[in-house]
Parts: structure tokens; sequence; C-alpha cells
């Protein structure tokens, strides 16, 4: 079996803007440039997401019934990843370039765009309760953190729903219980 790629990430930093003005800015916003983010930059969007906040895992997150039956990946151009939110780190899952593959084929600005976040459900026995709703609730919260967090750093991010979650899922290299539901295609803007 082949060893585990860990990319650790620097801890999230304080950001300047308060969060009545990060929830002021934060905006759809489809122009973005394909400059990629720096690690703090992704540090901080993807804890904002789903990182932990205490040594017993709680998240940033909330998470229905706590059964955390939704995980976030990232899509790069070096990659697919995996965030793990307790190590604060991404765990390399396949070094395919799938930005394009996340959408159903309507935006440019997801193929320019340095990364997609990428919300999964798991619907495996120990969540099966969470399916259909719980996930979705989980997913929105957590995307939303990650918005309001891109809002802060003034960076440019566009929701969507606009994914073939079970074909994702396969070019991901997901096990058949883990399906993605939506994204989160975020850059700098131009």
């Amino acid at each position: 079996m082949p060893e585990k790629i860990l990319r650790k990430l620097p801890d999230p930093q304080p950001m300047a803007m308060t969060v009545t003005d990060a929830l002021r800015s934060r905006r759809t916003i489809r122009t973005i440039s394909d400059r990629a983010l720096s690690d703090a930059e992704l540090s901080n969007l993807l804890w904002a997401a789903a990182g932990a906040t205490t040594k017993d895992g709680k998240r940033t997150a909330p998470s229905c019934l706590n059964l955390r039956s939704v995980s976030v990946f990232l899509l790069a151009k070096d990659g697919v990843w995996r965030y793990d939110g307790e190590k604060h780190a991404l765990e390399l899952i396949s070094q395919a370039d799938l930005r394009a593959a996340s959408t159903l084929g309507q935006h440019q600005f997801v193929d320019n765009a340095p990364a997609t976040l990428v919300f999964v459900a798991e619907n495996t026995p120990r969540t099966q309760m969470a399916q259909p709703h719980f996930v979705y609730l989980d997913a929105g919260a957590m995307m939303e953190n990650a918005a309001v967090a891109a809002a802060a750093m003034g960076l440019a991010g566009v929701p969507r729903g606009s994914v073939n979650g079970p074909e994702l899922g396969k070019r991901m290299r997901l096990p058949a219980t883990f399906t993605p539901i939506f994204c989160y295609t975020v850059g700098h803007p131009q």
C-alpha cells in the first residue's frame, strides 16, 4: 500500500475584517483569477469550513447530531486532497486535476479558479440517520463559513450545486458510500 502524502497547513491566522464586515462584503463573484492561493489562505478557508476548535474535535461548523457526515475535499491543479480538520492537513487522494470535472460544464471560471472545495456526504450505517436532510444542513454551514472567510480575505467565490455527485465521486476515487453534494469555487478576484 502506498504511503499517504500529507501536507500540513500553517495554523489559521486572524483575519483583519470583522465578521460583520465580512458578511456585508460576501458576494458571489465569478471573475476569478488563476493565481494560486497561498497555504495561509487555504489554511484559513479549510479551517473555517471544518477545522477543529477543541482537543475533542469540535469543529468550526455545526454537525447535526454530531455525526460529522460531511467532509471537505480540495480540487486543485496538483490534485484531489482530503482535508483533515483535526490534523489541519491535506491528504493527497489523486494527482488528477479534476476542477473542470466538478461542474456540469457551464462555467469557465471553474476551470480558471485555483481551488474548488467539494463537500462530500458519507452514507454509511454510522451516518444513515443524517440522510438526506442533515448532510445538506451540515454542508451548507461549512460552505457559508468558507464563504465568510473568503470575503474576509478579499477572495472571490461561488457556491455551486451544478455537480454530478456520483460521477465526480468516482473520478475523485471515493468509496461508493461517499457522494459530492456541492462545491465552492474560490480564488483571487480578477
